[in-house]
């Protein structure tokens, strides 16, 4: 697997790790009545959910590259 797309499924999985980080803070803040903690793994979630969707795009990008580039040496 090329680098670049390696780098953008490694991407995709810290960002759904970091999506997961987020729903325990957020659960966590919730059962402790602390919204410092219930605001961090919101803000968590949304950060990894951007973070999962731009290595997605970059690997179907990657993905796309490469098959052009096979193409054309045809």
């Amino acid at each position: 697997m090329p680098t670049f797309r390696r780098k953008a499924a490694e991407q995709e999985i810290k960002g759904v790790g970091q999506k997961v980080k987020g729903v325990a803070q957020e659960i966590a803040g919730r059962a402790t009545g602390n919204a410092d903690l219930r605001a961090k793994g919101e803000v968590n979630q949304v950060a990894g959910h951007v973070r999962s969707r731009a290595g997605e795009a970059a690997r179907k990008i990657g993905s796309a590259v490469s098959r052009e580039k096979s193409r054309s040496r045809r």
